[in-house]
């Protein structure tokens, strides 16, 4: 995908209209005259993947421009900076090839299409470059760095509407950071690393995380994270805005209670993610059902 400011476009439209209607005595140099609009289109045509219009455009200007360049008796380096007025041949040359060449440029654009993310309760802006934003100052950052993968690639999937894909995202991120959590406090004899087992575990200690952390944890297991995982479940683009909320909130919290541990022990819990103790992505599918 790649993202083009629609200026390009309002730039290809402004062109062709002044071109369509340039008169004798108009500036040829300088910035929105003469050369400058020809060149202008042309670049915009190409940038925006006119590839007909742009080649018809400079079969026919480019014997215009280059007619005038040789009239000048000074090497010209910039077309821009050709001075003098449009002579009234030349004007008529234009007008003539620019009414030729929108009627192409209107048949090629009728074939491109432009899709639009609408805004929703989060802004487009947001789930396509600020994700971080959606949490609590500083949390992002803390994330392991699959977590952030997942949830910035969630927030993309809700501004295109894809919003299963975003649920599963959203589901293998929370997941990431509960391993993380669960790391970060279980030193010793931790159990595998699946959702149901690390949050059974953690709500057997002595002194376990907040109940309502390892409720909602509980809640987003059986509700969403198994239905997800499985083929048993279809969202629509308003209940995974609602999961969005749900997964940014346990994040949140687990990231706010392991905040005060030292660094020694956060440093622990990344080296038990990435050394092995993890079990892969595979296995954990295979055996997601007994979670």
């Amino acid at each position: 995908m790649e993202e083009r400011n629609i200026s390009g476009y309002i730039i290809i439209g402004t062109g062709i209209r002044y071109l369509m209607h340039v008169q004798e005595g108009h500036e040829l140099g300088g910035d929105g005259n003469v050369m400058d609009n020809i060149q202008r289109f042309v670049r915009a045509c190409e940038t925006h993947g006119l590839h007909v219009t742009e080649r018809l455009a400079i079969l026919e200007f480019g014997p215009i421009v280059q007619a005038i360049i040789d009239s000048r008796s000074a090497e010209v380096n910039d077309i821009k900076e050709i001075e003098g007025k449009l002579p009234v041949v030349d004007a008529a040359k234009i007008r003539t090839s620019a009414t030729k060449i929108r009627s192409t440029l209107l048949a090629e654009a009728n074939g491109l299409f432009v899709h639009v993310a609408r805004d929703k309760r989060f802004a487009t802006e947001k789930l396509l470059k600020k994700v971080p934003t959606l949490m609590s100052p500083g949390v992002f950052d803390r994330l392991p760095r699959v977590a952030q993968y997942d949830f910035t690639e969630a927030g993309r999937c809700i501004a295109f509407e894809t919003p299963t894909a975003a649920a599963f995202h959203l589901m293998r991120g929370t997941e990431d950071v509960l391993r993380f959590f669960y790391c970060s406090i279980i030193k010793r004899e931790r159990r595998k690393l699946m959702w149901g087992p690390m949050v059974d575990h953690l709500r057997r200690r002595r002194n376990p995380p907040p109940l309502v952390l390892l409720n909602n944890l509980d809640s987003l297991r059986v509700s969403f994270r198994n239905p997800t995982q499985h083929p048993d479940k279809i969202y629509d683009i308003e209940e995974v805005q609602d999961l969005l909320n749900l997964s940014i909130d346990v994040v949140n919290r687990m990231i706010k209670y392991v905040d005060p541990l030292t660094s020694a022990s956060r440093d622990v819990a990344l080296e038990a993610l990435t050394s092995g103790q993890a079990e892969s992505t595979e296995s954990i599918v295979v055996s997601a059902v007994e979670s």
